[in-house]
This record gives structure tokens, sequence and C-alpha cells, in this order.
């Protein structure tokens, strides 16, 4: 059974989620249990790149939420109704006979997906989306049946013109300007500690997201451990959610 959090304006919500079930989440999955924060891992059944086993999905799934993410990391805007719809549903068939347990939420590869898939994705079994909607400190909506979830910050170091087209697809522009995005440069790490005080001062929600071959890529280990350390050094300001345990109360 899903936990329920408490609706409360005030409230400081954490949640973080990661992509790809790339053979890195282990050490994702290491450093946010030194840190202590929960989160959820969207894993595909096959990629391109490496990926964990199935006796290491298990092991993961005993620690943090596992999430659909298609059984071939495709990106669903570019299939039809019926390829989509077998993505979808395999994905969770396959997760739940690899680790025996529910697999109610799921992300779109690449953060595409048409409209219209949310219907599929609830048919399929689904309670929940994420999305790759950056800059947000709110709370899911609830869309075509689904709640659906946008994030924060992504651990990458994207343009502010990257950020920018985030927003005008998604038509949030304003939050360019409300959350002080394109004064931080390519600096992801001070963007996240800025919306991270913000939510703790404001109540909210701060959703920090990424993939760990990217971090690898990128050199950003160092970056993320010290985000999660603040993070824990003000652990009592805040509830830590995983990302189906966040849609427990959207209306």
């Amino acid at each position: 059974m899903v936990s329920t959090v408490t609706r409360n304006p005030f409230l400081a919500l954490v949640t973080t989620s990661w992509d790809d079930g790339h053979p890195l989440d282990l050490r994702l999955a290491e450093l946010l249990s030194r840190y202590g924060m929960r989160g959820t891992f969207y894993v595909p059944r096959e990629v391109r790149w490496s990926r964990m086993t199935e006796s290491e999905i298990r092991w993961l799934s005993s620690r943090f939420e596992l999430g659909g993410h298609t059984l071939h990391h495709v990106l669903l805007d570019r299939v039809a109704d019926d390829k989509a719809r077998n993505q979808l549903a395999g994905s969770r068939h396959w997760i739940e006979d690899v680790t025996g347990k529910a697999c109610r939420i799921f992300c779109f590869p690449g953060g595409k997906f048409r409209l219209r898939q949310l219907s599929l994705a609830r048919e399929s079994g689904y309670q929940a989306v994420r999305t790759t909607e950056l800059l947000s400190m709110h709370l899911p909506r609830r869309v075509n049946g689904l709640a659906v979830v946008p994030t924060t910050v992504q651990v990458f170091p994207h343009s502010p013109l990257a950020y920018g087209r985030n927003a005008i697809r998604r038509c949030s522009v304003w939050r360019l300007v409300g959350t002080g995005a394109l004064l931080y440069g390519r600096d992801w790490l001070k963007l996240a500690h800025s919306l991270f005080d913000e939510t703790l001062s404001h109540g909210g929600v701060f959703h920090l997201w990424g993939h760990s071959w990217e971090i690898e890529q990128e050199h950003q280990w160092e970056r993320l451990e010290a985000l999660l350390a603040i993070m824990a050094s003000h652990r009592q300001k805040f509830t830590s959610v995983t990302n189906l345990e966040l849609c427990a109360n959207v209306a």
C-alpha cells in the first residue's frame, strides 16, 4: 500500500528519480542510502547500453521503488498506439515478474509522449507518470485519470537555453523568472541549492532527477554528493518520499 502524505501547503517534500537502469544506479542507491534519501528508479528491460542484471534489479527493488520505462527504451511519441500500449503494459509486467512487487508508476523515455498516451498508461495499470518538466516545486497534477509528476532539477549542466526550451514546451516560461534559473548558467548545483532552500522555507516539492551514466560522463558525482550532504543536514525539515508516495493525495 502506498503511504500517504498529509496535504499541507507548508510541508516540504523531497523525492528523487533516476532513469535507464544503468549499472551505476547501484552507486546512486548507495549514495541515497548513505544520506537517508528515498527515490524511484525507472528501468527498461532492454537498452543499447549496459543495464543492471535481474539480480541487481531485485536487490535495488528491496531498497527503492522501481517504475516502468518501456521494454526497449522507446520514445513513445514516435510510435502507434498499439505499440505504445505494448511497451507500457509489457514494462509493468516485466518489472513485477522480476521483483515480485507491484509497479504502478511509469516514466516516459526522453519525456516524450502524446497526451492521449496518458490514457494508455492508465489502462496499462499505472497510477502515475513522471515527466521531464523542470523547475517545478508543485505537487503532481491529475490528467486523464493519472497523477503527472514534474521535476525540479536534473543533475546535468544544462544551458539557460535548454531551460528556456523546456519551459516553452510546458507553457511555464514564468518559472524561468520565478526560480532564477537563467542566473545560474550551467551550474545545476547552485540552482538546486537555491530551490531546495526555497522548498524548505515555503513548502512544496523538491524533485531531483538524473541518469547515473550521465553523472559519470559529466563528472558530477562529487557535486551530487555535496548536494545530498546539504539536504541531509536539514533532514528534520522535510519528508523524503518516493515518486508514487508523492502522488498519494493528489486530488
